[in-house]
């Protein structure tokens, strides 16, 4: 990402008939100015130098403020480099104000503006996901407003209606416009915290979120008795990727409901002796089990597969030119698209009427076990969730099997 910093002149004058004194910050080609509070003549101005000539009265004072800027500046960039990263333009602005002893300068910023200067964050952090649901939030509400800005103070409770209503208008699931309102709502307060807006202008406090709360999601899980006829089903040995489909899908159920993002960076170094060790990408939670006999058997199908991954990884999923986060990224999304398609060809050769994607394999785990009457609380920290609220997600639609075989029996 290329980062430069530059002084220049402001192109009006200010009431001491002198032009104001600008730093130009420039991160990824968009620029943002922050004033220095000092300023000069065009003929003192020394633009090759960056620094005001000896002829002005206080060139000895700006001057040094200059230089110390730039020193502070180049400070900053330096350490958050160690970091790996690169700093915004908020933290470099505000090196500048301490300096020059100014307070933040009251601001406005733009919905989209708002968004976008938060999804440029995260993606200089590498939350390449968490900058995703803020683009993809983004994107439906440009859809909203026909692509016309919107100053934030225009956004109040009614326009927050509307934008339910359009968001049902169009088909939006329930815990698709959970996403949407919840992530506007966390840029609100993001918007609030940088002073952007006044906590009292918070249009999110009258909009009832308790239908969201929870959101029912869909019935994701199948039988145990389809996961062995996708199993058992016989396919063309020719048909690589059909296979390779099957393989990631069973093998996530025999271990643990691992998800595709974890699965697809599995290496043959997690594998040891019989157990698998990973850290789930989600949480940095780190996982250790004994393999299924199943799982073991897949394993085994790719331990000498011509064309296998170039760089260590079990699936032939990832390669040494995947050698960045993005490339990394996009390469599993391709592959998981086309698995999720792969899956609905096996699910209708097999007449199973649920949509099979890759989440399936998760809930179908956390279902089958809970059928077999193994406790919620088990089963969610088997899945590595933080709360048995999420592990009810997974499970609402199947009941309590284990009280149902009590109070039958009881009767």
């Amino acid at each position: 990402m290329a980062l430069s910093t530059k002084f220049i002149l402001a192109s009006k004058v200010n009431d001491s008939c002198e032009y104001p004194i600008m730093l130009r910050i420039i991160i990824n080609r968009k620029n943002q100015l922050v004033s220095t509070k000092k300023s000069c003549k065009q003929e003192n101005w020394l633009e090759n130098q960056q620094q005001v000539a000896r002829g002005h009265p206080k060139h000895q004072e700006i001057n040094l403020l200059l230089r110390t800027i730039v020193s502070e500046l180049d400070f900053l960039i330096i350490s958050e480099g160690k970091k790996g990263r690169k700093p915004t333009f908020d933290e470099m602005k505000s090196v500048v104000r301490n300096l020059t002893g100014a307070t933040k300068e009251p601001e406005s910023k733009s919905l989209f503006k708002l968004f976008e200067d938060h999804i440029s964050l995260l993606n200089q952090q590498n939350r390449i996901g968490y900058a995703d649901t803020f683009k993809f939030t983004l994107s439906s509400l440009k859809g909203f407003v026909k692509n016309k800005d919107r100053d934030l103070l225009s956004i109040n409770l009614n326009f927050l209606k509307k934008y339910e209503e359009y968001l049902m208008e169009r088909g939006c699931a329930i815990t698709t416009r959970s996403v949407y309102l919840r992530t506007f709502r966390t840029m609100w307060k993001v918007a609030i915290r940088e002073k952007f807006c006044s906590e009292g202008h918070y249009p999110f406090k009258e909009l009832a979120f308790g239908k969201y709360n929870n959101p029912r999601t869909k019935k994701r899980a199948i039988q145990k008795s389809q996961i062995d006829q996708i199993s058992a089903l016989v396919i063309d040995p020719m048909n690589d990727t059909l296979i390779n489909s099957r393989n990631y899908f069973l093998f996530s159920f025999y271990c643990r409901g691992i998800n595709f993002t974890d699965l697809a960076s599995l290496k043959w170094d997690n594998i040891v002796d019989d157990e698998l060790e990973y850290i789930r990408s989600k949480t940095k939670e780190e996982f250790r089990f004994k393999l299924h006999p199943e799982a073991m058997r897949i394993l085994d199908f790719y331990r000498n597969l011509r064309g296998n991954s170039d760089a260590g990884y079990i699936f032939p999923i990832l390669y040494k030119r995947h050698d960045s986060i993005q490339s990394i990224r996009y390469r599993k999304q391709k592959i998981r698209t086309r698995v999720n398609k792969d899956l609905q060809e096996l699910g209708a050769i097999l007449g199973i009427q649920k949509n099979l994607t890759t989440y399936v394999a998760r809930h179908s785990y956390a279902t089958t076990l809970r059928r077999n009457g193994v406790s919620k609380e088990n089963i969610g920290r088997s899945l590595g969730h933080d709360s048995l609220k999420t592990t009810d997600i997974y499970l609402e639609d199947i009941g309590d099997p284990i009280l149902d075989e009590l109070i039958n029996s009881t009767l």
